[in-house]
C-alpha cells in the first residue's frame, strides 16, 4: 500500500485553511479512512494544469518556461488545497513550487513572476520554506487572486511586492490556525482492538499535549497553534519586508484581520490584504514594467 501524504497530513498536521472548504470535503476524507477510492477529479495534475508557464506580455502569449522569450512574466499557479508534498493525483506540492520558483529565477528570459492563486490555504508545514524564497526573490513577483486566497494562501501573498484580486467578489483572509484530532479509541473497540500504550519512565512529556488534548485539556496544543499564528499574522502585518505601503495599512487595521474574517476585494484592499482590483492582464503588464525599471 502506497504511503499516502496527504491522508497523513490530514490526521497529523497543523492547517492554515478555510474551515468552511475543508468541511465541504469531509465525506472525502472518511472515504479515504475507510480505504475507499477517492477520485479527485478536479486535481488530476494532467495537460501541466498546475505547472508553471510564461507570458509575453505583448501578446499574452503563453510558452514553456524553457521557451520563454527574453522579457517574459513567469506564471506559478496556486490552486486547490496546499500540501507540502506533491499529491497522489499529481498536484504539485510547495516543495516542487518553490523549486520552479528557483528555476524562474535563475531563468534569464523571465523577468518578473505573478503567482496566480485560488486556494482555500492548506498545510502549515508548507509555509516557511516557500514564503522565504518569495522574500529573498531577486525579480519582481506579484500575486493575482482569482477567486479565493485564504489562510496559507495570504501569508505567500503578504511576502509579495505587490497583490490584486480579480474581482469585487474575490477573496482574501482567514488569517489563522487549526487542527483536528481523531480518536479512535471508540472505532478501535468496535473492531474488538483494545490499545495499550506503554510509555518509558523518562518519558513523561512524550505526546503529552496530544493525550492531554484526548482528556479534554487543549491548552497546550492552543499555545502551539498561538506561536505559528503570531508568526503568520506579523508577516502579513510587515508585508513580509518587501511592501511598505500595503504592509503600513495592513498593520494599522490588524484588529480586523488577525482574528481570522474573510473579505471581498474592496474590503480586503481597504484593510492593507490586497493592493487593488485588476484584470490579469494588466497585473502581467505591471510585472513586466516592474522588471524594466530593475
Amino acid at each position: 500500500m502506497q504511503f499516502n501524504h496527504t491522508l497523513s497530513a490530514i490526521l497529523r498536521g497543523r492547517w492554515f485553511i478555510n474551515k468552511a472548504w475543508a468541511d465541504a470535503h469531509l465525506p472525502l476524507i472518511v472515504a479515504m479512512l475507510n480505504g475507499s477510492p477517492v477520485s479527485f477529479v478536479e486535481r488530476t495534475g494532467n495537460e501541466g494544469i498546475e505547472a508553471p508557464f510564461a507570458l509575453t506580455p505583448s501578446t499574452m502569449q503563453r510558452t514553456r518556461i524553457d521557451q520563454a522569450k527574453p522579457g517574459s512574466v513567469g506564471i506559478l499557479p496556486i490552486s486547490g488545497p496546499i500540501t507540502k508534498y506533491n499529491g497522489e493525483c499529481g498536484e504539485p506540492g510547495m516543495i516542487q513550487r518553490n523549486s520552479w520558483l528557483l528555476q524562474m529565477q535563475a531563468n534569464p528570459n523571465i523577468g518578473s513572476v505573478v503567482m496566480l492563486l485560488d486556494t482555500p490555504g492548506g498545510e502549515a508545514s508548507a509555509a516557511h520554506t516557500t514564503t522565504s524564497t518569495i522574500k529573498s526573490f531577486k525579480k519582481p513577483i506579484l500575486s493575482y487572486i482569482d477567486g479565493m486566497a485564504a489562510s496559507l494562501g495570504v501569508w505567500f501573498t503578504s511576502a509579495t511586492d505587490e497583490v490584486y484580486i480579480g474581482s469585487e467578489l474575490g477573496e482574501i483572509g482567514s488569517v489563522g490556525s487549526y487542527c483536528t484530532l481523531f480518536d479512535f479509541t471508540g472505532y478501535l473497540e468496535q473492531k474488538g482492538i483494545k490499545m495499550v500504550e506503554i510509555y518509558a519512565p523518562q518519558s513523561k512529556d512524550k505526546n503529552k499535549d496530544y493525550r492531554d488534548a484526548l482528556a479534554g485539556d487543549v491548552s497546550a496544543i492552543e499555545q502551539d497553534l498561538k506561536m505559528h499564528v503570531d508568526a503568520f499574522i506579523n508577516s502579513v502585518a510587515t508585508g513580509a519586508g518587501r511592501a511598505t505601503k500595503r504592509g503600513s495599512i495592513a498593520n494599522q487595521n490588524k484588529s480586523a484581520w488577525s482574528s481570522g474574517k474573510m473579505f471581498y476585494g474592496k474590503e480586503a484592499v481597504k484593510n492593507g490584504l490586497a493592493d487593488g482590483i485588476r484584470p490579469f492582464d494588466q497585473v502581467v503588464s505591471k510585472a513586466a514594467w516592474l522588471a524594466q525599471r530593475n
